[in-house]
C-alpha cells in the first residue's frame, strides 16, 4: 500500500477508535454492559434478531460491532504496515478452518466463534513476524507501533469479554476490576495508534520547518503531562466503574456546609476528591505549562504550535465539561462527552509528543548530511 493510502486508512481507524471510545462510554453510561450476558456471541448468535428495538442491548451489541470492525481495521493497518498482505490471507484462512472444525466436531456455537478469532490472530502475528515480506517505504518504529496496536485491540477485546462472562458467572468483583482495566487499556491502545498515525502522517508529508528549539525540554515537559493524563483517565475510570461519580455531588464545594474538602473519607468520597479537584487542577497546570513552552520555543507558523494550541484549548474545555457534569448531575450524554474529550486530551499530547520527536530526528539527520 501507498504511503498515502497508509496515511487515510491509519486516520480512518483512529476516527473509528473514537467512535467505539463515544459508543463504549453511552454504554457505561447507560449501564447497558451486560444487556447482553454472553461473549463473544450475543444471545447465541452473530446477529441477534430483534436487537435495534432495545435501546440496552443495541448499545451494547452495537458497541460489539463496531468493536470488530476496529479489530478488522487495524489488522488491515498492520498487514498494509508492514506490507505483508499473505499474513492476512493465513489469518482469514485459519479462522475458516478452525471454526469449520469446530463445527465438524459438534463444538456449541461460542466455542466455535473463539476458534474463528483467537488462532486467527496468533497465525497472523506469528506470520506477520517471520515471513520476509516488508514496506519499504516504513521503518522499525512504525512496524513496532502496529503491531503493539493490534496486540493491544486483541487484548481489549479479551478484557471486555472476560468482563461480561465473569459478571455473568457471579464474579462481580473480578468483573469490576475487568471493568476498570478494560477502560485503561482503551486509552493505552488510543494512544499507540495515534503515535503510529502521526508518524505516517509525517512520511507522507514530511516537515520542511525549522525545528523546534530546546526540543529535548519540550519533548519532556509535553510527556510528563501526557503521563498525567492518562493516570487521571485511571481514575476517572476507576471512579466511572465504581459508581462515585456523584459522590462529591457539588463543586466547587467538597461538602454540604461549602468547605473545600470533604467530611467523610471513604473510597468513593476520596477517589471522586482525587479525580475531580486535586487530578484536575495538576493536569490542567501540567498541560497548560507545556503547551506555554511549545509555544514560546517554536516559530509563528509552526504546525506545531497549532498541535500545542490545541492541546490548550482541549484541557481547558475538558475541565468546564468536567464541572458541568458536576454541577448537572452526571447527565448521561454530557458524561460521555467528558470521557471522549479526555481520550481527545491524551491523544493531543501523544500526537504532540510525536512530532517533537521526529522533528529532532529530522534535525539530527539533517546535521549528519
Amino acid at each position: 500500500m501507498k504511503i498515502k493510502n497508509l496515511n487515510w486508512t491509519a486516520r480512518f481507524a483512529v476516527a473509528l477508535v473514537f467512535c467505539l471510545i463515544f459508543v463504549g462510554g453511552l454504554v457505561t453510561s447507560w449501564q447497558a454492559g451486560m444487556a447482553v450476558p454472553d461473549w463473544p456471541l450475543s444471545f447465541g448468535s452473530f446477529n441477534p434478531a430483534g436487537w435495534w428495538a432495545n435501546f440496552p442491548v443495541r448499545l451494547e451489541h452495537g458497541h460489539r460491532l463496531l468493536a470488530a470492525c476496529v479489530g478488522i481495521v487495524v489488522g488491515v493497518l498492520c498487514a498494509a504496515v508492514w506490507g505483508n498482505w499473505r499474513a492476512l490471507g493465513v489469518a482469514v484462512n485459519v479462522s475458516i478452518v478452525f471454526a469449520a472444525g469446530g463445527s465438524l466436531l459438534g463444538a456449541p456455537p461460542w466455542l466455535r466463534a473463539h476458534l474463528g478469532i483467537w488462532p486467527a490472530a496468533a497465525a497472523f502475528v506469528l506470520c506477520l513476524t517471520k515471513m520476509r515480506d516488508r514496506n519499504g517505504e516504513v521503518g522499525s518504529a512504525e512496524r513496532s507501533l502496529a503491531l503493539g496496536a493490534f496486540v493491544l485491540v486483541c487484548f481489549q477485546a479479551t478484557l471486555g469479554g472476560l468482563r461480561v462472562t465473569q459478571e455473568t458467572a457471579g464474579w462481580v468483583s473480578i468483573a469490576t476490576v475487568l471493568r476498570v482495566v478494560h477502560g485503561c487499556v482503551a486509552q493505552a491502545f488510543l494512544a499507540v495508534l495515534i503515535a503510529l498515525a502521526v508518524r505516517i502522517s509525517l512520511l507522507a508529508k514530511p516537515s520542511i520547518e525549522a525545528p523546534l528549539r530546546n526540543a529535548g525540554g519540550a519533548a519532556r515537559r509535553v510527556a510528563v503531562a501526557g503521563f498525567l493524563v492518562y493516570l487521571q483517565l485511571v481514575v476517572g475510570a476507576s471512579m466511572r466503574h465504581l459508581g462515585a461519580g456523584l459522590a462529591i455531588p457539588t463543586f466547587p464545594a467538597a461538602n454540604p456546609e461549602g468547605g473545600w474538602l470533604p467530611k467523610v473519607h471513604n473510597l468513593y468520597t476520596d477517589l471522586n476528591f482525587t479525580h475531580t479537584r486535586i487530578g484536575a487542577l495538576i493536569v490542567t497546570g501540567a498541560v497548560l505549562f507545556a503547551v506555554f513552552f511549545v509555544l514560546r520555543n517554536a516559530q509563528r507558523g509552526q504546525v506545531i504550535r497549532r498541535a500545542a494550541a490545541r492541546s490548550g484549548v482541549i484541557v481547558v474545555l475538558q475541565a468546564t465539561l468536567g464541572i458541568l457534569v458536576v454541577l448537572h448531575q452526571k447527565p448521561k450524554t454530557l458524561a460521555t462527552f467528558h470521557v471522549v474529550l479526555g481520550a481527545a486530551l491524551l491523544a493531543s499530547l501523544v500526537a504532540l509528543f510525536v512530532r517533537i520527536l521526529a522533528e529532532g530526528e529530522r534535525a539530527v539527520a539533517g546535521e549528519g548530511h
